[in-house]
């Protein structure tokens, strides 16, 4: 019984410590994170969960090289751009899941830092806080969109991962490139957007 209970207290005390290391690994992480956003005039903190995810020059699109997506892959009559190389890619991709009686529609494509700015004085100015807003749209300055090479699958929320769709692309976007960079993790230190998808050839 003597030996159950130190057991029992070895696997309480280690628990524990696991724990206390988490929350101050986190806590260190907050700490360092001084990234900030700055819309108009207010600053506002950038979350833990982006920080080191801030786009640079490189990353970021030519937009004299965006080319418009074909109009049977866009959401109703949106006018989307992407990189050329994404473009064809998409096509192709679209065509393998058409043959399998998968539809893949996009909604959104290449988005600016300064549209991205312009969706959060929109919802800002219809009530919703930066901090819940931030949840679910990456802050200015930190979307993949703005790369030319993300794209956004209809419907473009959380239902999408329950879709056939969803599960053509886990099996098959790989194939052509894409890949699902905000996907669903234990961790969960970036939301899971089923419905982004991202060209990232291998090189």
């Amino acid at each position: 019984m003597i030996m159950k209970m130190n057991e029992y207290k070895r696997q309480v005390i280690t628990v524990l410590a696991a724990f206390l290391i988490m929350t101050v690994s986190r806590s260190l992480a907050a700490e360092e994170c001084r990234d900030t956003v700055v819309i108009d005039s207010v600053v506002y903190t950038v979350p833990t969960r982006w920080c080191g995810h801030k786009m640079d020059s490189t990353q970021i699109a030519d937009k004299t090289r965006l080319v418009r997506l074909p109009a049977e892959l866009c959401f109703e009559d949106y006018r989307i751009y992407v990189l050329p190389e994404t473009r064809d890619a998409l096509v192709k991709m679209a065509a393998a899941a058409r043959a399998d009686s998968i539809e893949l529609i996009v909604d959104s494509g290449f988005r600016s830092a300064a549209y991205q700015k312009r969706i959060y004085r929109r919802r800002l100015a219809e009530g919703e806080s930066f901090d819940k807003i931030v949840q679910f749209v990456a802050p200015p300055g930190y979307s993949e969109h703005e790369t030319g090479r993300a794209v956004d699958m209809v419907p473009s929320n959380a239902s999408f991962a329950h879709t056939e769709a969803y599960r053509w692309l886990k099996k098959n976007a790989h194939k052509f490139g894409f890949y699902e960079t905000y996907p669903e993790t234990k961790e969960g230190l970036i939301p899971w957007e089923s419905s982004h998808w991202c060209y990232q050839p291998s090189e």
